[in-house]
Parts: C-alpha cells; structure tokens; sequence
C-alpha cells in the first residue's frame, strides 16, 4: 500500500509540474483565468480517470476496459511527455538567465520544436508504427547444423499480444500472408500470444491462423502473459482453465505447444532437435520454465533449436548447454521505441536487458531476440516496427 501511494504521488508530481512552469510562463502573464479554470477542470477529470483505472484494472476482466486503460496511457505519454520536454527547455533557460541575466529565445524555440516532434512522432506511433510490420531476413551459419537441415527457412513470430489487437482482423490476415509468402519449413511462435485472456483468441483469430503454412510443423511456447498472471481470477482453478483453454486453441491454430520438452525433425539420416521451456524469467516476472528438462535426452545430439521467451535466459542458462546452437525469443518489444536509423541502434529496451532486439553471438552460439507483432501497455511503436523474422540456417562447411 505505501508502494502505491509513493507512485501515486511521484505521478502527481510529473504530471502537474509541467503545467505549473507553463502557466508561469505564459498562460498567468494573460491573465485569462477563464482559459485557466478550463485547464485545471480538464486536467483534474483526466488524472482522476487514470487513477481510477489503475486502481480498478486488476479486477477488469473485459477486453473492452483494457483497451481503453491503454489509450488513456498513451493519451497521457503523447500529452504530457511534450509537455515536460518542454518546460526542461523553459527551465533551462531561467537557469541561464539567472546566471548571465539574458534570456536565449533559441533554447525556448528547440524545446517547442522537441516538443512539437515528439506529440508528432506518438500520434504517427499510435496510427501508422504499430501497423508498419517489417519483414526480417537473416541467415545463420553453424558446422553444427547436419547437411540435411542446410537452407532450413524458419519464420519466427513472438509477442502477438492479440488482446491488443483483436477485433483488428485485417492486420493478422496481412501478417500471415506475410509468413506464407516466405514459404517456410517451420513456423515458431515464441510467447505472449495473448494479454490476458483465452477468449482473446476468439473462433475468426483461430481460422487466420491455421492458414498459416509451415511443411515441418508450426511450433508455440508460452510467455509471462499467457498464464493470466496479470489479472484477478475466481479461483486457481479458473486460472488454470484459462491457461489449459489457450494451449487448445493454440492447437486449434495448428501449434504445438512446447512444455520443457524437445521433438525431433527427420530429414534423411539427420536430426534437428526443436526445445521449448515454458516461460523463464528473473523477478519481478514469475518462473516457470525447466530447462534441464526439456534437454534430457537431447545432449547427443549436435544441434538444438530452442524456444525460450525471456532472453534473459540466454546468458544465465543456455549458453552452458554445448549443443543448443541457435535460441530464438522475443519479450522485449524493443520497448515500443527507439531508433535503429543513421547507423544508431537504441531504445530503453536496452536498460533492461543486454540482449533486446536482433542477432547475438556467444561461443558459436546464437539468439536472435524479435520484437513482436503486437504491443503492450501503449498502443504505439516508434521506430521499433513489428517484426516477422525469416531466418535460414546454413552449415558452415
């Protein structure tokens, strides 16, 4: 409870304090106390809005309601980030006027421009970034790989988040058409399929997506959210029944769930071993995923895929396993945004984890980490567009 209260009040503290420097600055010197009035009334309904739905999302088991907690949550970002961009440039400017006693218009006129930019670059995020799906080709080489297995086409998808983007039919139409023209031998779906609930996934979803062609199979683990762990349940038993209802409609789709355990793909003589763990995270995330487990039997073997949400993984247990050559996860939605334009590769992502976005080498081995097709939280992407990832393994003989 004193958790919340000191969020509460350090958001209080970040959204106002911009609207107390620019009333200062301009607003008050006009002396339209109407225009003041109107702001403050606004400005009151909306933060108690907020509040509410922080306090009443954990009970809200309507896609509907969710939706609108995330519009309001970019609503408050593309509104008050401008905002405080803003008056750091106005206060930066009293600073240097208190020191020098002159007043530099061009830094008020570079925070109204960021400012400007930024509100720009957030509406752009929400209405065109988060429909910009982008297709990545990459080819990975191996002397591990058998023979049989060289020019393997593997289309990975990851954090589809389909609450978020559910009743928009059309875009995962487009994203499995996308996956299809590739012509893949194995189609891998690494977590977060779903926000929160089964139900997400609803029967026109389902029929999309067994559309999706795969000739070896199309293959599914389970990330943080798709144990509804984000949300208040009835019962354990009303839990588990969501869970158990999203591993059968994810086999409605034509996935194989992948529960600490591998398969084998033949090809002639050779053997590609296919891992998958449950959901393996450091806190505040829960960990469920048994990676020792889903490799019993597996270490004669020369080359293992693995399917492993978190990359967080990668470093702290993977890369000790000789034979697992390639890992694929996704997780961090390369935080929705960055830039990865001029030759510069960035996002907050990047504060979080080591490995947040693309292709990662260790020791002869590799994790490619995708940014997801859906979004959490906001409904945005700027400069970290969806991703399809197409990758070909090929022996490095």
């Amino acid at each position: 409870m004193r958790s919340s209260i000191i969020i509460i009040f350090i958001f209080l503290i970040i959204t106002t304090l911009p609207d107390i420097v620019l009333f200062a600055r301009w607003i008050k010197p006009t002396k339209k106390e109407w225009l003041k009035k109107l702001h403050w009334i606004i400005y009151s309904i909306f933060i108690a809005g907020i509040l509410a739905l922080l306090f009443i999302l954990p009970n809200i088991q309507n896609e509907i309601f969710l939706e609108l907690f995330i519009w309001f949550n970019w609503l408050l970002l593309t509104i008050y980030i401008p905002k405080f961009l803003l008056t750091l440039f106005l206060l930066l400017n009293g600073v240097i006027f208190h020191f020098s006693g002159k007043k530099f218009q061009i830094v008020t006129y570079s925070g109204i421009f960021l400012a400007v930019i930024t509100f720009f670059g957030f509406v752009y995020g929400a209405f065109i970034g988060r429909f910009d799906t982008e297709v990545t080709h990459i080819e990975i080489k191996s002397s591990s790989l058998p023979k049989a297995f060289n020019g393997l086409k593997i289309v990975q998808l990851s954090d589809l988040h389909i609450g978020s983007l559910g009743s928009n039919s059309s875009y995962w139409a487009k994203a499995v058409d996308l996956c299809n023209r590739e012509n893949p031998d194995l189609v891998v779906m690494t977590g977060d399929m779903m926000d929160n609930f089964a139900t997400e996934l609803n029967p026109k979803i389902i029929k999309t997506f067994r559309q999706l062609n795969a000739n070896l199979g199309k293959y599914s683990i389970l990330g943080n959210h798709d144990y509804g762990d984000y949300t208040k349940w009835k019962s354990p038993e009303a839990k588990k029944a969501n869970l158990d209802s999203l591993i059968e409609r994810e086999k409605q789709m034509g996935f194989l769930m992948l529960m600490d355990e591998h398969l084998f793909v033949q090809k002639g003589q050779d053997t590609l071993v296919i891992a998958g763990v449950q959901n393996w995270s450091k806190p505040p995330f829960h960990c469920y995923g048994n990676l020792a487990k889903a490799m019993k039997g597996a270490d004669r073997y020369p080359y293992v895929l693995l399917l492993s949400h978190d990359p967080n993984h990668w470093m702290a247990q993977v890369v000790k396993y000789p034979n697992i050559r390639l890992m694929l996860a996704g997780h961090t939605h390369g935080m929705q945004l960055g830039i990865r334009k001029f030759g510069l590769h960035w996002s907050p992502a990047q504060w979080v984890f080591k490995q947040w976005d693309g292709l990662y080498s260790y020791n002869n081995k590799s994790l490619y980490v995708n940014r997801g097709l859906g979004y959490l939280g906001i409904p945005m992407r700027l400069g970290m567009p969806p991703e399809i990832t197409v990758i070909t393994l090929k022996t490095n003989q």
